[in-house]
């Protein structure tokens, strides 16, 4: 493999190309939903195929194939060539693109795995995927549907740059999402959880998918007893998931550095300025053994522990080889593509805040009246703009320091500059969860989380 893709490289050298790199990836996937203890889809397949990436007088030219023979790649690369010439012709001279060095590396990259994804058979996880389905029918007749989706994907991927980088990666993930629907009366509650990891089937079974089915079961139904939240400006506890979204979604997305250097982020020019309180420290961690980690991006940079946010101070961004040289910084490992239909982008790995000192005892102890908000259900940011909104999966009252009455519909908003300097007292419960983020029309396997955080003033949207 090594010696063809080395070929389809040094021709698209001899048509003109500047810099070239080919993307291989064949990886095995399979999808499997369940509804009411009805199987509603179990889908396997294999995504085979090669992405082919030149610059050409400072211009991009981009291809893909399904096709992985010499023939094909050439021809692939011969479009990826034409492509850029013809963009070059219309770039101006700033424009133009240049790569920030890097080291090439020889590497390949395995992944221990204990649990083979591939050894199982599908009617084995139709099996565990039926059986959570029950556990969270079984609950409660208030329990009146659920929705469980798995998703796994088994292969390899392999990276030739013109440059002498040569990288073999494994690739094995699995997920499951479960999603618990409780109904009384006219009011209708739901409660997802999700669990998974960077591995084989193990990293499933130790995140306790039964124990989550049941607290994803219980939850929606209590929820259902929630009232309707207040309105105003609150003192805010947020829990792990939900200040891992925010520091996701309002922090982290303004650091992507292709949104920097576009002037699309509230961040840029900011390095080495004071953005947030003295506690608050934020990192996007592409080492850690989660979710979202790999140890090159797809341009074959190692990736490492990028410090966003130190004591309240912006120190980087996240970059790919093209922001980097525009920044004139060392690139960090931040370009991922979904898979080889796609060229990379600026992305996150595993955005988190960093724990503190603080139990949630003592967090939540001189509360009078406050809110307590747990995950969340999505929202929207503008890195730009620097404003958030984002609803929680589940939240409460704070009264005298006590969590009380659960709450309905509660969201939170305001400025991502304003809210960082607002946090005033940091936990130290760590917790990480696993999701995916969707940026250019490409998904890919993120991390977020932190601990329980404390937050003075957060705008709370309610009912009452």
């Amino acid at each position: 493999m090594k010696e063809m893709l080395e070929k389809t490289v040094e021709y698209a050298l001899k048509l003109g190309a500047d810099y070239a790199d080919i993307r291989v990836e064949k990886v095995a996937t399979r999808e499997i939903t369940a509804c009411k203890g009805i199987i509603e889809k179990a889908v396997s397949g294999v995504d085979s195929g090669a992405a082919m990436r030149v610059l050409v007088n400072g211009a991009w030219g981009y291809a893909s194939t399904s096709s992985i023979t010499l023939e094909s790649l050439k021809e692939s690369f011969e479009r990826a060539v034409k492509m850029a010439r013809v963009n070059s012709e219309k770039l101006p001279e700033h424009e133009r693109i240049k790569l920030a060095d890097v080291k090439n590396v020889e590497d390949t990259v395995r992944i221990k795995v204990r649990k083979s994804l591939n050894a199982m058979d599908i009617s084995e996880k139709i099996s565990f995927i039926l059986e959570v389905d029950k556990v969270i029918r079984d609950h409660s007749p208030k329990i009146v549907s659920t929705d469980i989706r798995y998703g796994d994907m088994v292969g390899k991927k392999i990276l030739l740059t013109s440059e002498g980088t040569f990288i073999v990666m494994d690739v094995s993930r699995a997920y499951i999402s479960m999603t618990a629907i409780a109904k009384e009366g006219a009011r209708i509650q739901s409660y997802r959880t999700r669990i998974g990891g960077k591995g084989g089937f193990e990293k499933i079974e130790r995140g306790d998918p039964v124990s989550e089915a049941k607290r994803a079961a219980s939850k929606a139904v209590e929820m259902l007893k929630a009232k309707p939240a207040p309105s105003g400006r609150f003192t805010v506890i947020a829990d792990p998931l939900h200040i891992g979204v925010f520091a996701h979604e309002a922090l982290g997305h303004a650091c992507e550095a292709d949104l920097v250097t576009s002037g699309q982020s509230i961040v840029a020019g900011k390095l080495g300025e004071q953005i947030g309180s003295e506690v608050v420290t934020i990192y996007d961690d592409s080492t850690v053994d989660f979710w979202g980690s790999e140890k090159y991006d797809d341009e074959g940079v190692p990736t490492r522990k990028r410090v966003l946010i130190e004591n309240g101070i912006l120190k980087e961004y996240i970059t790919n080889r093209e922001s980097a040289a525009k920044l004139g910084v060392e690139p960090n490992g931040g370009g991922r593509a979904m898979n080889y239909n796609y060229a990379p982008i600026v992305r996150m790995s595993n955005t988190y805040v960093a724990p503190g000192d603080y139990s949630f005892e003592e967090l939540i102890e001189d509360i009078k009246y406050g809110i307590y908000v747990k995950d969340s259900r999505g929202g929207q940011v503008d890195p730009a703009m620097g404003t958030f909104q984002f609803n929680a999966q589940e939240a409460y009252l704070i009264e005298k320091g006590e969590i009380t009455t659960p709450l309905l519909d509660v969201s939170l908003s305001g400025l991502t500059l304003e809210t960082l300097k607002n946090i005033d007292a940091v936990g130290k419960d760590l917790k990480l969860s696993i999701g995916f983020c969707g940026k250019g029309g490409q998904y890919v396997p993120v991390g977020t989380g932190g601990p329980h955080v404390r937050i003075k003033e957060v705008v709370v949207g309610g009912m009452r």
